[in-house]
């Protein structure tokens, strides 16, 4: 391999630099989908049944503006509405739309029924604005649909047309809402808005969170390699690996979303350590041999880094690789792309690095081994080498107990995929949010359509029985039907004491009739949300003020049995239907990724340690960071959503990386003829310094997402601290006690060729293999 990359050196340069080129030429080609319905598989029951009623009801998604002021109801502030409404009517995209101005009044007069709209005119005076007040909240349509109970608040709520595009839209909405402000807070909320701001802010946080990412990883290379030019070395291939998986994303057709978000920090806090370990390597053989070719470093090089920079490298990439198990999209696409760029990291290692050390002139390297910083960690490495020979076995019970105690959390894990919950208390699109879930039933919806002949007395029955029994159900905000506005017919043709006052008519004539005589005074398309002009659809919307994963699965399980022996045929979807299915994606998909990448890994660790057993063991510390960091959620109550399921993956791929490097150098200790508590105090301190200063770079790396916008992306970044942390202590703590209380049979497998007998002291092949974990700490 040396001889072909001194041949090639050139070419392999300068092709690396076109991929790069080549790559980064596609990545302003990239978009951004926030709908997070794609997420998930297209055949899915909740996916197939929206679309069935959004084609007869339009899309349920809503769009609501929402006014506050200490009083909405003044001359002013009614004028601001009314213009706005007026202004949003004529909006091309803008399909239904439910205001203060189009909710109409429906009474009795000269024994008639009336249906008139509910504000005929702006009152001027204080005690005809009260009136309206006292209209408003004696409205069934009106009081917590349009304006707030309280009389603070009010609302127009409308949806996007069929065909029409959201994004331009949303923007002549927010146009029609700048020019008529008035003195009024004006907040835009609803599923497409957050959609839109998903769109916005997705491309913010890149924006924000790639450099400071780069910038973090320059000054962590600085720290640990010295010389700007051997810094150069690791973060090109850093910046190459990034450039080419983003570029990944528009060249297979795929679109950005919050979780692809996460794929260039993660790169770029993974994909440095094999240059790390390759550069430190070649200071090492530099500084130590005076007058040596770059051809035969570079061969010392290969020859003792090779296997275990691949080994990690492939390790690695399989528990990424996990992601492809998941059952949400977009996780399935991070794994391909994440793994994809791993692997050119590795390549790029191996090939990239040491082509522009042989196309480069003199290298002078300066070591900093024996400063303060390296003097203490070696004193802190040889204290946990004393404590793991003097207490293995307490620090396995103390460890395994902290474990249990901090798993059990688990039993309080949630899963959230609430979008709103993706942004900060302070954002204008969640400060929307809480107040249509406080004041206006909510935004996000389930719907049911009823298809059948509508004006049947017993299918207008059921609707209504369906009706009236949601509405008690916690979480739930309001309900509409087309039940309820026969109710309010009868209320127009029979007085209280009369048989037929709110109640649904026992004929289909009867019911036939009510419309007809709304249909005098009234217009027929007022409620084609809730009825087609067919009369064969019926649609019930339910609002969710509670849009929780529970909330939702109660409210399914209460439609499947009220509507077990329905007269007609029941078609359940929406948007929040959808999501409940998503939350058990999640959940189904984390556990599929898991057992991939668990599986994966230990196979992996089976052909490193040429032992089942060494596979098995070498995966403990793995396990127990999936249950400590899955405990932790539970008892911090971060939620696992469509970012955070990510994690477990990750941690799998990186973290046995540490694991691998602490084995493989005890082992070499072993076959050298130490004890094993020799071969652990050598092992912890020569590897230790390396385990420790990759763990930390990866967790520093991840930091960068710690400055996000998205709640979602910050608390990665936290738990990856949680996650990596742990799985660094179990591979400087809880596997060196393991090994030295239950002295494994497989300790002692072959490292390379020629074989090594356990008692040869001074073979150059063990000598290089060890030095090759000397990491980043060895400059």
């Amino acid at each position: 391999m040396t001889e072909f990359i001194y041949r090639y050196r050139w070419i392999i340069v300068l092709s690396s630099l076109a991929i790069g080129l080549g790559s980064a030429i596609l990545i302003p080609g990239t978009r951004v989908d926030p709908e997070i319905r794609n997420y998930i598989p297209q055949n899915m029951l909740s996916r197939t049944e929206t679309n069935k009623i959004e084609e007869e009801f339009g899309v349920q998604d809503l769009v609501m503006i929402l006014f506050s002021d200490t009083s909405v109801i003044t001359n002013d502030n009614l004028v601001s509405i009314k213009d706005i409404d007026r202004s949003i009517s004529r909006i091309s995209g803008v399909g239904s739309r439910i205001s203060p101005f189009t909710v109409r009044s429906i009474r009795s007069e000269d024994g008639m029924m009336v249906a008139e709209p509910l504000i005929k005119s702006i009152p001027g005076d204080k005690e005809d604005l009260s009136l309206l007040g006292k209209a408003i909240l004696q409205n069934r349509f009106a009081n917590g649909i349009v304006v707030s109970s309280d009389l603070t608040s009010a609302s127009i709520t409308a949806t996007i047309s069929n065909g029409s595009r959201e994004m331009e839209t949303l923007h002549k909405i927010d146009s029609v809402t700048d020019t008529y402000a008035g003195n009024m807070k004006i907040l835009k909320g609803g599923l497409p808005c957050i959609r839109q701001s998903l769109s916005t802010d997705v491309i913010k946080d890149a924006i924000i969170l790639v450099p400071a990412a780069l910038i973090i990883m320059l000054l962590v290379l600085k720290v640990n390699l010295g010389s700007w030019r051997f810094v150069m070395m690791p973060f090109s291939v850093v910046l190459l690996s990034t450039i080419f998986s983003v570029a990944l994303i528009p060249l297979l057709g795929w679109k950005m979303s919050i979780i692809t978000l996460l794929l260039p920090v993660i790169l770029i806090a993974v994909t440095n350590n094999y240059g790390i370990y390759i550069v430190a390597r070649f200071q090492e053989n530099n500084n130590q041999k005076e007058v040596v070719s770059k051809l035969s470093l570079i061969k010392s090089l290969f020859k003792s880094l090779n296997k275990p920079v691949i080994f990690s490298g492939l390790t690695t990439v399989a528990g990424i690789l996990g992601l492809l198990a998941h059952s949400i999209i977009p996780a399935r696409q991070v794994g391909l792309l994440a793994a994809s760029g791993v692997t050119l990291a590795l390549i790029f290692s191996l090939f990239l690095i040491p082509a522009i050390i042989m196309v480069s002139g003199k290298w002078v390297t300066k070591g900093n081994v024996g400063n303060k910083s390296t003097m203490v960690l070696n004193r802190i490495l040889s204290k946990i080498a004393g404590l793991i020979i003097k207490y293995p076995v307490r620090i396995l019970i103390i460890s395994a107990s902290l474990m249990i105690i901090v798993s059990s959390g688990i039993v309080f894990l949630k899963v959230n995929t609430n979008q709103e919950s993706y942004f900060s208390g302070d954002h204008p699109v969640r400060q929307a949010s809480d107040l249509i879930n406080s004041k206006f039933g909510g935004s996000q919806t389930i719907s049911i359509m009823v298809s059948g002949n509508i004006k049947r007395p017993d299918v207008m029955a059921g609707i209504d029985n369906l009706t009236n029994r949601l509405k008690d159900v916690n979480g739930v905000g309001e309900v509409f039907s087309i039940s309820q506005v026969v109710r309010e017919m009868s209320k127009a043709i029979f007085t209280s004491t009369e048989y037929g006052y709110d109640r649904i008519p026992d004929s289909e004539e009867a019911i036939a009739q009510m419309f007809e005589l709304y249909n005098m005074s009234g217009d027929q398309n007022d409620f084609s949300q809730l009825m087609n002009l067919q009369n064969s659809r019926a649609h019930v919307l339910i609002r969710l003020s509670e849009p929780e994963k529970a909330v939702i699965t109660s409210i399914k399980e209460l439609i499947a049995r009220l509507t077990a022996n329905f007269p007609a045929e029941v078609s359940v979807g929406g948007y929040a239907i959808i999501m409940d299915d998503f939350a058990d994606s999640i959940i189904r998909g984390q556990a599929a990724s898991l057992m991939f990448a668990v599986i994966a890994v230990v196979l992996l660790l089976t052909i490193i340690f040429r032992s089942f057993l060494g596979g098995l063991i070498g995966s403990i510390p793995l396990v127990a960071s999936i249950f400590v960091l899955f405990g932790f959620m539970g008892y911090t109550g971060i939620s696992l959503d469509a970012a955070t399921a990510l994690l477990s993956s990750v941690m799998i791929g990186v973290g046995v990386d540490f694991t691998i490097q602490y084995i493989w150098c005890f082992n070499t200790q072993v076959k050298k003829g130490l004890t094993f508590q020799e071969a652990t105090v050598t092992a912890i301190n020569t590897i230790g310094r390396s385990i420790i200063i990759n763990a930390f770079s990866v967790m520093a790396g991840f930091s960068a997402l710690m400055l996000s916008g998205f709640t979602s992306i910050r608390f990665f970044g936290y738990l990856v601290v949680i996650s990596i942390g742990s799985c660094l202590i179990g591979a400087i703590l809880v596997i060196p006690a393991f090994l030295v209380t239950f002295r494994p049979r497989f300790i002692g497998f072959e490292t390379g060729k020629p074989r090594i007998g356990r008692n040869e002291k001074n073979s150059d092949v063990i000598g290089s293999t060890n030095a090759a974990f000397a990491g980043s700490g060895t400059t």
